[in-house]
């Protein structure tokens, strides 16, 4: 056991707390004994408590004085009037230079207590350090400058919170431990990984993209609502049977669970083969056809032509401009697409002639003339090349007007749902590629969100965050063991975890986090791991935040923000608590199931190179001609 400097002795044990009454000569703010420095006594630092050979360890959290005279009205201080009283919360206990966390004995009263070497507290701080495979060098200590190695390979296997108000450095804190984690490949670390893992970047604000930041080698998509890439480089790749898989379309579209999603599940089942994941034109056209045939054999709404004339719009609206001089529209070559409805005697009418009138026959004399226009080279060739949204708004069309003439769905139940897929399908186009097959992803992908409008970035990282887990769980279910993981770090995660969003239908807003809880709560079991860092703490689902394993907490002054961490934090004491509101910018709270105590630490700065972008704006630089 090292040379002690002894401050005080134990004067009262009540369960974990211990009260220590303090000497004369602890009142330095450090001190030099045989040779050996040590830090005064403070809140939140560090004493020992002789016991026999062993030095049980405590943090300090409280400090106060002790008024001998017991008279609150004689305000003089007098020296020997006053005792220094200090309280100590347990914490572990150090035998022959080893740190062993947890409760094993209990001091006795008139233990002696001294002060800690910094050599004692890097072991009480850094314990098992030399075990450490992956080591992250995060930052240092903040009372004791000590260097903070973290274990990567306990931390990158559980879920991760990183919390803090703007300018507190969670930026920072979360590139920094990923630039940490990916400088060790082809070191410590395989090549890419040893090809078993993939990181996946949500990025909101473009904060990651610039070359340099995370790994020199990433893989970035700029989606974007306001441009097309007309090379699909800057699209979000998607197979084909994931687009028409009804979880996705249903995603895309908002579909409500107890209509909406049932309707696309028919449209989808009447028009993709089992098999055949595709959409052929001949079945289109045969498609129209039995339309126009159930239009006016069953003649029983007034919603049907003007859905199959929407469905003709969108073939037409891929005719060259060049050709619209001499092109006769589909509506004009077939007289009984411009029949109207009758109101009073509810049936469609053409001039004097009545469709309540007409024979079987006719009818389908006039669906072959159809047939045989959309079958002419210039409108096939236009239903050949249909991108898969178009043929999703014909499909969906279609199979209302089949619904609708058997009776089989309220026209008002579906039609919003026909009025979002219009109204997404443009930013879909621009944001999403369907391809063939599945394109393979590099080590590190970001995705940035930057220059998509709202909806894209409540819908896009909820598609992504449930391909990435339902294809990561399908192919880790055939063995008990994991065998590859997938880790999706969110910045901004307010965004699409907001417990408190008004911008969407609740029905939605529960879908959304009732996904995200899944894939936290089970996901650890498939090795997939979330990493999740926020401004506002209190907007995300509690359910989600008590989920996570470990947090990185930087400087919160909200009420409901510290309520919400008090409240679902288990493992804060009551002075890390309190330190929360007054952190500086850079400085963190780590605490979780990977450390046994919480960790004061000042997260070092990146270089401008690695950083991310999300510094202020150099106001100087801007309004001066420096």
């Amino acid at each position: 056991m090292e040379n002690n400097y002894v401050v005080g002795n134990v004067v009262s044990i009540e369960g974990m707390r211990i009260n220590i009454l303090m000497n004369e000569h602890s009142n330095l703010e450090s001190f030099h004994h045989d040779g050996v420095f040590y830090d005064g006594v403070s809140i939140g630092s560090y004493i020992g408590i002789i016991r026999g050979s062993h030095k049980i360890i405590g943090r300090i959290e409280k400090e106060f004085l002790e008024d001998v005279d017991k008279e609150p009205y004689n305000h003089q201080f007098l020296r020997e009037r006053f005792r220094r009283h200090i309280e100590v919360s347990l914490i572990g206990d150090m035998y022959k230079g080893k740190f062993e966390y947890g409760i094993k004995r209990f001091p006795m009263i008139f233990n002696e207590v001294v002060l800690l070497s910094d050599n004692e507290i890097k072991i009480i701080l850094q314990r098992n350090s030399s075990a450490i495979k992956y080591k992250l060098l995060l930052g240092k200590s903040v009372t004791n400058d000590i260097p903070m190695e973290l274990s990567g390979e306990n931390l990158f296997n559980t879920h991760i919170g990183i919390f803090g108000n703007t300018g507190s450095g969670k930026s920072n804190t979360l590139t920094k431990l990923y630039t940490e984690l990916f400088s060790l490949e082809n070191k410590k670390i395989c090549k890419n990984f040893n090809n078993t893992s993939k990181f996946f970047v949500i990025d909101f604000n473009g904060e990651y993209v610039r070359d340099g930041v995370l790994h020199k080698e990433k893989k970035t998509l700029e989606l974007s609502t306001r441009k097309n890439s007309p090379d699909n480089s800057n699209k979000l790749p998607l197979e084909k049977s994931v687009f028409w898989d009804i979880e996705t379309l249903s995603i895309l579209y908002s579909a409500t669970e107890k209509t909406q999603k049932p309707f696309l599940v028919g449209a989808v089942k009447r028009y993709i083969k089992a098999g055949r994941i595709e959409i052929t034109t001949d079945r289109i056209i045969e498609r129209i056809g039995e339309s126009f045939y159930n239009i006016f054999k069953q003649n029983n709404n007034k919603e049907m032509l003007h859905l199959l004339h929407k469905s003709l719009e969108v073939i037409e609206s891929k005719v060259e401009r060049e050709c619209e001089r001499n092109y006769e529209k589909i509506s004009d070559s077939q007289t009984w697409l411009q029949a109207k409805w009758h109101s009073k005697y509810n049936t469609y009418y053409l001039d004097s002639l009545y469709m309540n009138d007409v024979n079987d026959k006719e009818i389908r004399e006039h669906e072959e003339k159809l047939k045989a226009k959309l079958l002419e080279p210039k409108v096939k060739n236009n239903i050949d090349h249909l991108t898969i949204t178009e043929k999703l708004k014909i499909i969906v069309n279609l199979h209302l007007i089949y619904c609708l003439a058997y009776g089989r769905v309220n026209f008002e139940h579906i039609n919003p749902l026909i009025q979002r897929i219009i109204a997404r399908s443009s930013f879909i186009e621009k944001t999403i590629y369907v391809c063939d097959e599945e394109k393979p992803w590099s080590l590190v992908n970001v995705i940035s969100l930057r220059n998509c409008n709202l909806e894209a970035k409540k819908m896009l990282p909820l598609l992504i965050a449930k391909q990435l887990y339902n294809r990561h769980k399908e192919e880790s279910s055939d063995d008990n063991n994991i065998n590859s993981t997938i880790h999706l770090i969110i910045d901004e995660a307010h965004n699409v975890l907001s417990l408190q969003s008004t911008r969407e239908e609740e029905f939605w807003k529960d879908y959304r986090l009732e996904v995200f809880e899944e894939i936290i709560k089970e996901g650890r079991k498939f090795g997939f791991y979330l990493t999740l860092a926020s401004q506002r703490p209190y907007d995300i689902s509690p359910t989600i935040i008590s989920q996570v394993h470990n947090y990185f907490i930087h400087r919160l002054v909200n009420d409901q923000d510290l309520k919400m961490i008090g409240n679902t934090i288990n493992s804060l004491d009551s002075v890390s608590k309190q330190q929360i509101p007054n952190l500086a910018p850079g400085q963190c709270i780590i605490t979780g199931t990977s450390f046994d105590m919480p960790l004061l630490v000042q997260v070092d700065k990146l270089s401008k190179e690695k950083s991310p972008s999300s510094d202020n704006a150099n106001l100087i630089k801007l309004w001066s001609n420096v």
